[in-house]
């Protein structure tokens, strides 16, 4: 692991402890569909990856990250799950579906595009309220997906498309709490 990738899982897994807080304290809210389908997806990701020996180091932090985001969510009864959600977890499930049938690289950029797709949830609610996304987490996220992308050994799928996606994604979340 390089100095990039060191700095985006220890910046990754220190950005869940001020969610976590302003979670609990009821501060911010987050979508528990999506959170729930990224650490899923995340897995996924991180098994395609490590699988390939591509940069799964990112994902891996996500996927422990993420299982306490979605147990703080959970505590505090400030959720719902719609049909909107719904509909998104069946649009994931034909991405998993398609990731069992192939190998990891394929898995690789459908698990990555089930999470872009698990994030439409959260975009909605962002965009709905921008207070609900705590702006300066997503900024960190964002940076921690950036010195993911830059820590990859070449351009290749397993090395930097999950990183980038996740970056791209993190933006428009921080673009939508900015509006």
């Amino acid at each position: 692991m390089n100095k990039y990738q060191k700095a985006s899982v220890f910046l990754a897994l220190g950005l869940y402890l001020p969610l976590a807080y302003q979670l609990l304290t009821h501060q911010v809210t987050q979508n528990l569909a999506t959170w729930v389908l990224w650490v899923f997806l995340d897995a996924i990701a991180v098994a395609s990856m490590f699988v390939q020996k591509g940069n799964f180091q990112l994902p891996t932090a996500y996927v422990a990250g993420g299982t306490s985001i979605v147990l703080c969510i959970a505590t505090t009864n400030m959720w719902t799950w719609t049909i909107y959600e719904t509909i998104v977890t069946c649009m994931v499930a034909v991405c998993i579906t398609g990731w069992y049938l192939s190998g990891p690289r394929l898995a690789t950029i459908l698990s990555t595009s089930a999470m872009a797709l698990a994030t439409i949830p959260q975009l909605k609610d962002v965009w709905q309220d921008p207070t609900t996304a705590p702006t300066l987490v997503y900024v960190g996220y964002t940076l921690a997906n950036i010195f993911s992308t830059v820590g990859g050994k070449n351009w290749s799928i397993e090395e930097r498309f999950y990183p980038s996606v996740c970056t791209l994604l993190c933006i428009l979340i921080v673009m939508f709490s900015l509006r």
